[in-house]
């Protein structure tokens, strides 16, 4: 059964789901997903969702955004290089998160991990 263990790296705190697995006659723990700030699977399963929210909104706004700049001739072009980039940036770590939380619902789902 998998759990949430607490990582400190300097000042700041993050917590991870792992199991314990015996290798070569000793306990390991693997980790099956990074949870980040969120101290729990509960909190991450509902925090996750905002996030992706947000970062598609951001990254809409930045597309919008970088349009508007293409149809203006004075606008300068490493302003627009910006500008999608940010976009890009924005939509990779949705993307990251997204499949994180599929994968923390289907371990769920598997029953690897209950409340």
């Amino acid at each position: 059964m998998a759990f949430v263990r607490r990582k400190r790296v300097g000042p700041y705190e993050y917590h991870q789901l792992v199991e314990n697995r015996w290798m070569d006659g000793k306990p390991r723990q693997r980790v099956l997903l990074h949870l980040g700030r969120y101290a729990t699977v509960e909190d991450a399963l509902e925090g996750w969702p905002k996030e992706v929210e947000g970062l598609r909104r951001f990254a809409n706004q930045q597309w919008d955004k970088a349009e508007r700049l293409k149809k203006e001739e004075r606008s300068f072009e490493r302003t627009l290089e910006t500008t999608l980039e940010r976009a890009r940036k924005a939509e990779k770590l949705a993307d990251e998160i997204a499949a994180k939380l599929k994968k923390l619902q289907d371990l769920r789902d598997q029953g690897k991990y209950s409340a």
